[in-house]
């Protein structure tokens, strides 16, 4: 499964995650994506068969429900709850990288259009 890190998380994390065999992208990490909006990450997603990682809710469970409702997939979304992985605390990113791998090891299911809680 391939990732995508959504701009409010550090890119360190899906440097970690790629220095252990996983293909992550982190938004911040490239300049083409940095500021789209949410619609065009999910889209760039869709197409990339990337999985999104954010902790957007608010914007992308509406988001997904739309594209549910026309017919169209995408690669999945993962969530992050910002008070389990507080980016102020000195525990981030390392919780994010283990929580990730974690589920990387063993993806609990497979097709499209899935949502995953971390």
């Amino acid at each position: 499964m391939n990732l995508l890190l959504d701009e409010m998380h550090t890119p360190g994390i899906a440097d970690a995650l790629t220095t252990r065999g996983w293909d992550v992208l982190a938004v911040a990490a490239v300049p083409a994506l940095r500021g789209a909006s949410d619609v065009d990450l999910l889209q760039y997603a869709a197409v990339n068969e990337r999985a999104v990682v954010t902790e957007n809710v608010v914007d992308f469970s509406p988001l997904a429900q739309q594209w549910a409702g026309e017919g169209k997939s995408h690669a999945g979304l993962i969530f992050t709850n910002p008070k389990r992985f507080n980016r102020a605390s000195l525990g981030y990113p390392g919780n994010v990288i283990g929580a990730l791998a974690l589920f990387l090891e063993e993806v609990p299911f497979d097709g499209s259009s899935w949502t995953w809680w971390l």
